[in-house]
């Protein structure tokens, strides 16, 4: 169920409400900043088959990358979400060197089947550009903030591609580090492709799959986490399980939370989570015991509706389970439809993974509605924003005059 705080602005005092929005359209703005993408620390601009173009853009919250590469141009929001596209990419150059290799192809020979028909690299049309924009700040958190409107509206197909997915293939993906669901195209395609000669071949061509010379520590897992679900690494989930499997755990879990029985069908009907991300989800918010509230991020998550959305509230659960483990919570709550935690001294917190915060106007505007429902929610309360990146310094000076403290750099 939707609670009062989880609804964005909607219990919120009207008069507050046009007060806020009036002191935000009056307070200085600035035109979010562009980076240069040689220089953003712990990204790698060039990789075997990809370069990121510079300048980055930014829009007032995160990053917004393209990527050149063989498939086409990719456009991709945030940096978390980057570093997640940047190991498929090299994990797929990897399996592209495998099914182009003398000993895959031996293999299959001695399989019984045709090189032919599985060497080489992947042959199809260029992808194009593969969109997955947030389109700006405020739309990414009116989305989040939207309640169950949109939640589990999703083609049969989806389901039915999730349920087909062979040992072989979560194998094989799993000892690359990546995602057996992945929605990337091109490693989707490589690894049907590669998991299919598998399953035809035996043991003898997944040995082959696997055996690739220096592929350890180059790809760096997509799967790592700090929690488990129901004391299962996510790794050993996405090798071992089945994607039914992975609901099932998720569904009890969600349940011994307290999560309502629709609200708990609406997320695990979501197809903007892979079986992969909402576990690793459910498993941080499982890892902060006996919280209240939980329910109410799971309430918000179930209302993403695009992919990009879907991965940055699974990011967001898991930074602040390892700031839970640190510092503790009382709380969840919602302002504006961003799940916060009310900490154990009183202050209102988040830990987002936020790029590049500048104050745009509609970033400018977005605060004044946390800020608002802050206050109605507790008069003296501090606000603290933890982000993963950087702060403008203007950001830094209109979040203080309303109450909020900016910690950069946040990490798991």
């Amino acid at each position: 169920m939707l609670t009062c705080w989880g609804r964005a602005l909607r219990c919120a005092p009207p008069v507050l409400l046009a007060l806020h929005a009036g002191a935000a359209l009056a307070q200085p703005v600035e035109a979010p900043p562009s980076f240069n993408a040689a220089q953003l620390r712990g990204i790698d601009r060039v990789g075997p088959n990809y370069t990121v173009q510079t300048p980055v853009r930014s829009d007032g919250l995160i990053r917004h990358f393209v990527l050149a590469t063989p498939y086409g141009e990719i456009q991709v929001p945030g940096d978390a979400m980057l570093r997640m596209r940047l190991n498929e990419l090299v994990a797929l150059s990897l399996l592209e060197k495998v099914s182009s290799s003398d000993t895959f192809a031996r293999s299959l020979v001695e399989a019984g089947l045709n090189p032919l028909k599985y060497t080489g690299r992947l042959i199809a049309n260029p992808i194009g550009t593969v969109q997955s924009t947030l389109g700006g700040i405020g739309a990414m958190f009116g989305r989040i903030g939207s309640g169950l409107n949109n939640a589990g509206k999703t083609q049969d197909d989806a389901l039915a591609g999730l349920l087909g997915v062979t040992s072989e293939r979560r194998i094989l993906a799993a000892a690359y580090g990546v995602d057996p669901y992945t929605d990337f195209a091109p490693l989707d395609a490589k690894l049907k492709q590669l998991s299919e000669a598998a399953a035809l071949g035996g043991l003898a061509v997944t040995g082959a799959l696997l055996a690739v010379p220096g592929a350890a520590g180059i790809v760096v897992s997509n799967l790592s986490t700090a929690n488990k679900l129901d004391n299962i690494a996510i790794s050993d989930l996405a090798r071992q399980y089945t994607a039914a499997q992975i609901l099932d755990l998720n569904r009890a879990r969600l349940t011994a939370m307290g999560v309502a029985p629709e609200v708990n069908a609406a997320i695990l009907a979501n197809r903007n989570y892979t079986p992969i991300d909402m576990a690793a989800m459910v498993a941080a918010l499982d890892s902060m015991t006996d919280l209240a509230g939980r329910d109410v991020f799971i309430d918000r998550a179930a209302a993403a509706d695009t992919r990009a959305t879907a991965y940055f509230m699974r990011r967001l659960a898991e930074l602040m389970a390892a700031d839970f483990r640190k510092r503790g919570y009382a709380r969840i709550v919602a302002l504006g439809g961003l799940p916060f935690a009310i900490a154990r001294d009183g202050r209102i917190v988040t830990v987002a993974p936020i790029d590049a915060l500048s104050w745009t106007r509609e970033s400018a505007a977005r605060f004044a509605q946390f800020t608002a429902e802050r206050k109605a929610l507790s008069a003296k309360a501090a606000g603290e924003l933890r982000i993963t990146g950087q702060a403008t310094v203007l950001a830094r000076k209109q979040l203080k005059a309303d109450g909020w403290s900016v910690v950069e750099g946040q990490t798991q």
